[in-house]
């Protein structure tokens, strides 16, 4: 019950982490042996319950893992603490049991260990085959423990499993949900009032109407500093920043059009199209046949060829061979390949090839009683029977069961190309004279194939008529010239220089903001927003094109002195681009600062005003007379507390009062966030009185542990915030993982 008790308090942080085990596997043994935290400073890579992380250990597992070294680690400093907070461990004993599924344990999940509880015949899980599962087993185990090192990864790694396992059951059996609560869940969706109503949105009045004094302001932001909406779980930094025009010049524009037409020339009269080709290209194709292929985008073998844009599919479709085709676009995906470089192709059609070839065989390999003579004439055997049979279908089928090498018979959505390179679902059918005949023949049409994997009996079963075009290609980038890129650096040492400028002339947050603002507009800039949290700076991959200018940012806002107003030192080259950015706001942990949230606080006192006006010019009137007099349409609704149908929370919960539980009155003005609400309450439709709410108990508990503890919890590598993984940030928040990796890359905080 202690336990049970420790889980509850902790409920609303606790996080369920699946698959640690295989990190005690792979990290247990230089854990175990190994410390020290490194020599770097008071920060280090970063901070897990207020300590350092080993920096040893953090790159002996980068050396392995890369990018996954983080989460691993974090991961298993935390569910160690949770796991030891908790008294949760595993004896010898247990483990057996887990594993050999005795003293009533159920067969464990891992896949591994209940393929030997399988019946490889019926793919099922037996009473015998679990007797016979337990000594292969055993045998198995048996023989890795002989090697200790062996025996104590694997330990390790059911080890954890099993702790992980009991982690999920103490969290389920934590769950409850009471009789009141049950009860008020069902109200809450039953309970209905019917409304008239008419909404003055805050808006109606203009800003300028509503004169803010400096004291009033204060008084206002003193008693409303400590608002959960004002409140912040983390510090963080804004950085605003722009980019100078990233499109080439006129003049770029009509040099590359004229260096395809030269390209399109070239193609159409070249004596060797790869020669020439790759000599112009900026991506070099080594290959000039079935691997040429290019696939439209969205293909379904789009990820693993070269593609061109959907829209020139019929284009491609219609061109002959020898047709040149382009520029065109190369599209979203060539985009993304390259680091969001721009890139235009022509391309020459050297060939024609099948948009989808279904196709099945029977293996049939030499053996210790059939040699390779025997084996071709088994073959003919078998492809005579075929051709001859009323149903070839059955018959191919009956045959591949008894005779054929492969399991798998039949396969679709295969290409020229990719019938000549095996693929992970058919290793023992490919090979270039199985392609050859599969793209050179009609559905129907059946053969005796020799390849390197032995003799196959092939049948066509279906061809699209539709054919993928295979291509000779040049790709170049549209990219501003030199000249281009020069004036845009003069234009952006400008900007950054009117800004420093103008900037260090000026005191308050405010005003910083109001100048740099009115410069990006005055220039018609595009302005972003950039928000780094100071325990895991990042900047996202989509915001920039290159990780370099991301970086620049980070340390113009964490180097040393940086405050509100802070510029970066130089225009940020950003590939065909220069960025320049200023830190904009910045937010310390818990209640804010005034000039944290001025304008916030600023916003929010208008708005209260506003609403003071609107109740105020509202009074006693009934809602038809506002409505005629302010020519504001009544609407109606129906609601619930669970379902609100567009009616502000605040103004839908104050429904709910015990005073209000009437029918047929018009209520006093109500404040909305964004407006005051005039309501005439109709009708209040209450729920039929229940003597049990266990049915209702009993879906909230299913819901509430199917939340919880649902399998897989997908996360990415840095906890990003999401509906699916609010639980894990809580752990993260509640162990104060600070992630200084990055500040640390950049020389800014040791």
């Amino acid at each position: 019950m202690a336990l049970i008790g420790k889980i509850r308090e902790k409920s609303v942080l606790l996080v369920i982490i699946i698959g640690l085990a295989l990190l005690a596997f792979i990290a247990g043994d230089f854990f175990s042996t190994r410390g020290g935290a490194g020599s770097t400073g008071e920060y280090g890579v970063g901070h897990v319950f207020g300590e350092k992380v080993d920096m040893n250990r953090y790159e002996y597992l980068r050396s392995k893992f890369q990018d996954n070294a983080w989460p691993i680690l974090i991961d298993s400093m935390i569910m160690s603490k949770e796991y030891q907070d908790l008294g949760i461990s595993i004896s010898d004993k247990e483990l057996n049991s887990y594993l050999m599924a005795t003293d009533g344990f159920d067969i464990c999940p891992d896949q591994n260990i209940r393929s030997f509880f399988t019946d490889s015949l019926t793919g099922q899980i037996t009473e015998q085959s679990k007797i016979d599962g337990r000594v292969k087993l055993k045998q198995q185990l048996d023989d890795i423990k002989k090697d200790k090192a062996r025996w104590d990864g694997v330990k390790r790694y059911y080890s954890n499993q099993r702790m992980n396992q009991k982690y999920l059951e103490v969290v389920t059996q934590g769950l409850y949900v009471s009789s009141l609560e049950a009860k008020d869940d069902f109200n809450n969706k039953n309970l209905r009032k019917d409304i008239d109503y008419l909404l003055k949105n805050n808006n109606a009045i203009p800003n300028e109407n509503i004169e803010v004094k400096d004291a009033d302001l204060a008084t206002y932001f003193s008693a409303h500093k400590w608002d959960a909406r004002y409140q912040s779980n983390e510090a963080y930094k804004v950085v605003k920043f722009f980019s100078i025009d990233e499109a080439p010049s006129s003049k770029d524009t009509s040099d590359f059009n004229a260096k395809f037409e030269n390209f399109k020339n070239g193609l159409a009269n070249a004596s060797n199209d790869t020669i020439y080709s790759n000599s112009k290209s900026d991506i070099k194709l080594s290959f000039f046949n079935s691997r040429s292929t290019f696939v439209p985008e969205g293909h379904f073998k789009a990820d693993d060829l070269f593609t061109y844009p959907k829209t020139m599919d019929s284009t491609f479709a219609n061109a002959e061979i020898g047709a040149i085709v382009g520029p065109y676009a190369c599209g979203p995906k060539m985009k993304t390949q390259t680091n969001g470089l721009d890139y235009y192709a022509v391309s020459k059609v050297i060939g024609k090839t099948p948009a989808r070839i279904k196709a099945r065989h029977i293996l049939l390999q030499v053996s210790a009683d059939r040699d390779s003579a025997a084996t071709v004439v088994l073959a003919n055997g078998l492809l005579k029977e075929i051709q001859a049979s009323n149903d070839k279908n059955a018959t191919f089928e009956s045959l591949a069961k008894a005779n054929s090498a492969d399991v798998s018979i039949e396969f679709d959505n295969l290409l020229e190309l990719t019938l000549i390179y095996p693929e992970q679902t058919r290793t023992k059918f490919y090979g270039k004279e199985i392609s050859e005949f599969c793209a050179g023949n009609v559905a129907g049409s059946v053969s005796v194939i020799q390849s390197s994997l032995g003799t196959h009996i092939v049948e066509v079963v279906e061809k699209d008529e539709k054919n993928l075009p295979k291509l000779a290609t040049i790709f170049k980038e549209f990219k501003p010239s030199e000249e281009t890129m020069n004036a845009k650096e003069k234009e952006s040492d400008n900007i950054l220089s009117a800004l420093y400028q103008g900037t260090e002339k000026l005191n308050s947050p405010k005003e910083i903001r109001k100048f740099f603002d009115s410069v990006v507009q005055e220039q018609s800039y595009r302005a972003r927003s950039l928000k780094l949290v100071d325990n895991n700076p990042i900047v996202p991959a989509t915001y920039l094109n290159s990780l370099n200018a991301g970086d620049r940012l980070i340390r113009a806002a964490y180097k040393e002195g940086s405050k509100v107003g802070t510029l970066v030192g130089r225009p940020i080259r950003d590939k065909n681009t220069y960025v320049i950015g200023m830190v904009y706001s910045s937010r310390s942990k818990g209640a804010p600062s005034f000039n944290e949230v001025e304008e916030e606080m600023r916003t929010a006192y208008i708005n209260a005003k506003k609403s003071e006006l609107i109740v105020k010019d509202f009074g006693s009137n009934s809602i038809q007379d506002i409505s005629e007099e302010q020519n504001i349409k009544i609407q109606t609704a129906s609601i619930s507390l669970k379902s609100l149908n567009n009616i502000d929370p605040k103004v839908a919960g104050a429904l709910y009062a015990a005073k209000n539980n009437k029918e047929n009155i018009s209520l006093p003005p109500m404040v909305g966030k964004n407006g005051v609400y005039k309501i005439f309450l109709t009708t209040t439709a209450v729920p039929v009185e229940k003597k049990s709410f266990q049915v209702e108990k009993d879906v909230m508990n299913k819901e509430l542990i199917t939340k919880l503890v649902k399998t897989p919890i997908t996360f990415s590598q840095n906890r990003q915030r999401s509906e699916e993984s609010y639980l894990i940030n809580g752990l993260y928040q509640r162990a104060n993982v600070i992630d200084n990796r990055k500040l640390l890359q950049l020389n800014i905080r040791n």
